[in-house]
C-alpha cells in the first residue's frame, strides 16, 4: 500500500468505472454512508443522521472506522466524531477534509461528480433508504464545492486530483488552486499501477 495516495470516493456514477475495493491494496480509501454495504473503505464518513444511525445500528462503527457529526454519535457504537473544524461539512468533503490530513500527498477525487444526470439526482444508492428518490431534481452542489474549495486552498503542498469527472465537469473554483488537476480514468490507473 502507499501512504502517499488517498482515495475519496464520492457515490456519483462515474465511480462505478473504478474497482474501488482493489484500492484498499494502493492507498487509504475513504468512502461514503451506504458504500459500508460494499466494502469497507479505510474510513467511512457519514454526515446524515439516518444514514449514520443504519451504519452505527449495524455493528459497522464497532468493526471498522467510522467518523460522524457528534450530535449523530450513538454512545458506545464505536463511531468516532468528526473534527469540529468539518462538522458541518457534507459527507464528501468530510472525507476530504479527513484525507487531507493524512500523510497522503496525492488525493484522488473518484464519484464526485457534482451535478447531476440529465438533471436529475447523480448518485448511485439513490431511491434506497435514507437517499432521494431516483426521480429526484439535481440537487444543489454549491456547498459542495465551497467546502472542497476550502480544503484545496488550506493544504497547499498535497495534490488534489479529479479523476474521470461526469461531462468533464469541475468547478471553476477548484481549477483557481494550482495544486489541482483533473486527469482521465487512464492517466490515473497509470499513476496508480506504476509505482
Amino acid at each position: 500500500m502507499n501512504k502517499d495516495f488517498a482515495f475519496i470516493l464520492g457515490n456519483g456514477v462515474t465511480r462505478l468505472e473504478v474497482d474501488c475495493v482493489s484500492l484498499l491494496d494502493k492507498g487509504i480509501v475513504y468512502g461514503c454512508n451506504r458504500i459500508y454495504e460494499e466494502f469497507a473503505p479505510s474510513v467511512l464518513v457519514s454526515t446524515d443522521v439516518g444514514i449514520s444511525t443504519e451504519i452505527q445500528q449495524s455493528g459497522y462503527s464497532a468493526r471498522n472506522v467510522h467518523y460522524t457529526r457528534s450530535v449523530h454519535k450513538i454512545e458506545d457504537s464505536g463511531a468516532n466524531v468528526l473534527p469540529k473544524e468539518f462538522e458541518g461539512y457534507s459527507s464528501g468533503p468530510a472525507a476530504l477534509a479527513l484525507a487531507s490530513l493524512s500523510p497522503a500527498n496525492y488525493l484522488f477525487l473518484i464519484g464526485m461528480d457534482l451535478k447531476g444526470v440529465n438533471n436529475m439526482i447523480n448518485n448511485i444508492y439513490a431511491g434506497t433508504a435514507h437517499y432521494k428518490d431516483k426521480n429526484t431534481d439535481a440537487v444543489f452542489f454549491g456547498n459542495w464545492v465551497d467546502q472542497i474549495t476550502t480544503i484545496i486552498g488550506k493544504h497547499t503542498s498535497k495534490r488534489f486530483m479529479h479523476v474521470n469527472p461526469l461531462d468533464n465537469f469541475t468547478a471553476d473554483e477548484f481549477r483557481k488552486n494550482p495544486n489541482f488537476e483533473t486527469i482521465t480514468l487512464s492517466v490515473f490507473k497509470s499513476m496508480i499501477n506504476n509505482t
